[in-house]
């Protein structure tokens, strides 16, 4: 079963993308594809961790304790 959701996984392909344009932007702008990739990277991380403690806490409401 999928326990992320797929606007968390969007925000991984944003990571992603930031990072392969890093080498075809100009080197003055270049911060601003790490910058977008970090704050990415932060919303990937939260939702994450929204979407597993979710999954978790609806896992403990059905099949009882665990």
């Amino acid at each position: 079963m999928n326990k992320i959701a797929r606007r968390t996984w969007f925000f991984l392909v944003i990571v992603v993308a930031m990072l392969l344009l890093y080498t075809p932007t100009p080197a003055k702008y270049r911060w601003v594809n790490l910058a977008m990739a970090a704050l990415a990277l932060f919303w990937f991380i939260l939702f994450a961790i929204e979407d597993l403690s979710r999954a978790r806490r609806e896992g403990r409401r059905m099949g009882g304790p665990r």
